[in-house]
C-alpha cells in the first residue's frame, strides 16, 4: 500500500519544478521509490552512477544522509511528543550542487517509518 504523505510530497513539489527528484527508503534504508528527475540528479553527484537496480543502491552521501534520519527517528521514536526532524544537505560538485532534503514519514498502514529524501538543483546564488 502507498504512502500517502510520500506521495502528496511528490506530486506538490514536482508538478511545477521539473528539477526536484523524490527518493523514498524503508526505516532500513532499502529503496522503496526513485523518480525520473532524482536519477538525473543522482548522475550529477556521481557520474559513475547507473539507475537503480533491483537492490537499488544509491550514492553513499545519500545513504549516509538516509541512515542519520533513520538513527535520530529510532532515538526519538519512544518520545510521543517528538518533533518532526529535517535534514538539509549540499552535495556535488560547487558548479552543480544539489539540495538534499529528508525527513521521516510515519506510514501506519504498514506500521513503520519511511525516510524521503528530496533532491533539487541548487542555484549558485543560494550558496
Amino acid at each position: 500500500m502507498p504512502c500517502p504523505a510520500a506521495e502528496s510530497l511528490q506530486n506538490d513539489h514536482t508538478a511545477g519544478l521539473g528539477l526536484t527528484g523524490t527518493v523514498v527508503l524503508s526505516s532500513c534504508c532499502r529503496l522503496l521509490f526513485i523518480d525520473r528527475t532524482a536519477i538525473d540528479l543522482l548522475g550529477t553527484l556521481d557520474p559513475d552512477f547507473s539507475p537503480p537496480t533491483g537492490t537499488g543502491v544509491l550514492p553513499p552521501g545519500l545513504l549516509t544522509i538516509a541512515r542519520e534520519i533513520a538513527a535520530q527517528h529510532s532515538a526519538s521514536d519512544s518520545s510521543p511528543q517528538s518533533p518532526i526532524m529535517r535534514v538539509s544537505r549540499l552535495l556535488g560538485p560547487h558548479s552543480q550542487p544539489v539540495r538534499v532534503e529528508g525527513f521521516p514519514v510515519p506510514c501506519p498502514q504498514r506500521q513503520e517509518t519511511r525516510i524521503v529524501l528530496v533532491l533539487s538543483r541548487c542555484a549558485l546564488g543560494v550558496l
